[in-house]
């Protein structure tokens, strides 16, 4: 109900009222719409991590049994996982109990932090003896998850461990449009897939540059 003011002088107060409501709800809005665009990119984060691992495992015959933005970026060290990267804040863990084609559990662990309009992860998972890792259905699986397009791919390594590099776009259940950037490396047995994802809305040059600073930074410390 719109209410109607007889005193000018009241007037112009309740105005100034109503425009800083409307300004604060605006920013209540935007920041609303922020959460839940992130929230799609978390639930994504989970299916293409699984999707590439699922896709990416040729059974084997075993030979022998197996071995037992913005806010300032900081490097997080992970000594579980093995790897250092930088973070633009402190990133949240998470991890996902899965089955390899041999029935033996596996956990994938992700740590993912947001900065601006940007979401970085990094998961990675170990696969037993009997599984051979084959980047290219990584690629595929993460693909057909999203049914998404692929718009670039390049061969990449890691201290000799090899590597794939790609770039697809694919859309959300709700209908969000995003850009993946993501790094698979392959290190025997272990799998890291390091990601980057913006709304396509954001993607560019800039995103491009903080991307590629993501991944460079990553650092993988050796077995001891």
């Amino acid at each position: 109900m719109v209410e109607i003011l007889t005193q000018p002088r009241d007037y112009s107060v309740r105005l100034e009222s109503v425009l800083l409501l409307c300004v604060a709800q605006h920013r209540t809005r935007a920041r609303t719409d922020r959460r839940t665009q992130m929230k799609s990119f978390v639930a994504l984060v989970m299916t293409l991590l699984f999707a590439a691992f699922a896709a990416a495992q040729e059974h084997t015959q075993r030979s022998t049994p197996p071995p037992p933005a913005a806010p300032e970026v900081s490097r997080y060290v992970s000594d579980e996982g093995r790897y250092s990267i930088m973070f633009p804040s402190q990133p949240k863990l998470s991890s996902q109990n899965i089955s390899a084609p041999t029935g033996e559990p596996l956990v994938q662990r992700m740590a993912m932090a947001a900065g601006g309009d940007a979401l970085f992860m990094v998961g990675y998972f170990d696969y037993p003896n009997g599984i051979v890792f084959n980047l290219d259905k990584a690629r595929d699986g993460m693909l057909d998850s999203v049914k998404g397009t692929l718009l670039a791919q390049e061969s990449i390594s890691l201290g000799g461990a090899p590597g794939l590099q790609i770039k697809i776009e694919g859309r959300t259940d709700d209908g969000l449009v995003f850009i993946n950037r993501a790094r698979f490396y392959d290190t025997k047995p272990r799998v890291f897939l390091l990601q980057c994802m913006v709304q396509k809305s954001q993607d560019g040059p800039t995103a491009d540059e903080k991307c590629e600073q993501f991944f460079d930074s990553f650092r993988v410390r050796s077995t001891p």
